[in-house]
């Protein structure tokens, strides 16, 4: 689990994620499945805590609060989907 907070942060992550092309796929609003580099799946939740803070949970072995590669795939999917529901609600 990592938690977004700046750009500058995820650097080392969008480095690999962008080097090994994982595949992203939707499950449901929040929730996503990344292909890893060995092909094992896992599962990428991105979500909003109580304390307002956007959070990314990964099933990889990465450790807490280091973001990883698959967390930081999901990301640009997920972050357009939470616009386009904003633009929808906003109409």
């Amino acid at each position: 689990m990592f938690i977004v907070t700046k750009k500058e942060a995820l650097t080392k992550a969008i480095t690999r994620a962008k080097a090994l092309h994982p595949r992203v796929r939707f499950v449901r609003f929040g929730e996503y499945q990344v292909t890893g580099s060995e092909g094992n799946e896992y599962t990428v939740r991105c979500y909003r805590d109580e304390q307002n803070q956007k959070v990314v949970e990964c099933e990889c072995p990465t450790k807490n609060g280091i973001a990883c590669k698959h967390g930081v795939a999901a990301l640009p999917l997920h972050i357009h989907l939470a616009a386009q529901r904003m633009s929808r609600a906003a109409a």
